[in-house]
């Protein structure tokens, strides 16, 4: 079984947000979301959907073929923090978007476009609104990039931009209410979280090995 008082203090205080989330998201304040969604999307020209548009299906080409590079690249190496580092994030991006498709299945919340007709939508949207996968899917990838791959001011800052836009394509596009961001935020932490503090139970290091 897993150890740590501070691990699951950190994963309770992330479910409680992400119910608190939920709740939020069934409140009032949704058409209040509906108002600035709708606002934001007004007089927007085309090419800045574009953009946005290619932000958002651009998401995997990033969060996933660079973690797979340093696992790949690890594997044939025979380096085996770099691997890890790789399959870490890989796994955090996977269970969090395992957790937030129970969610969706389970609340069923519907997508801002289908409940506003002010609001259009602009991007693929499958399933259903809360969480956001693509948001999970970006903090979780943020969160590797930031504490395990790089680890410098540069590439969190990278990183940050990146996220945030993914974050702000799904708003603009009309697919995801400002909640659901937020609960993607969340679900990649959780995802983070739990595989960093796996392979920490387990001895299986993210740091390189000393040379001798």
């Amino acid at each position: 079984m897993i150890s740590g008082k501070r691990f699951w203090v950190k994963l309770g205080l992330l479910i409680i947000l992400l119910i608190v989330l939920l709740l939020i998201r069934n409140s009032s304040f949704k058409l209040v979301e509906q108002d600035i969604i709708a606002a934001l999307q007004n007089g927007l020209s085309p090419g800045w959907v574009r953009f946005f548009q290619f932000v958002s299906n651009s998401i995997s080409f990033v969060s996933l073929t660079i973690p797979a590079f340093f696992l790949f690249s690890g594997l044939i190496r025979k380096r085996k923090a770099m691997a890890r580092k790789g399959l870490v994030i890989l796994l955090s991006i996977a269970l969090a978007g395992s957790i937030g498709a129970v969610i969706k299945r389970t609340f069923k919340e519907p997508r801002p476009y289908e409940v506003d007709t002010r609001i259009t939508q602009w991007s693929a949207g499958g399933s259903n609104s809360f969480p956001s996968g693509h948001t999970a899917e970006a903090t979780a990838a943020a969160l590797g990039f930031t504490l395990i791959l790089f680890r410098t001011p540069v590439a969190a800052l990278l990183s940050a931009i990146w996220a945030l836009l993914i974050m702000f394509s799904r708003i603009i596009l009309g697919v995801h209410n400002f909640t659901d961001i937020a609960a993607g935020i969340t679900l990649g932490c959780i995802g983070m979280l739990i595989m960093i503090q796996v392979f920490r139970h387990y001895g299986w290091s993210l740091e390189e090995e000393a040379k001798g």
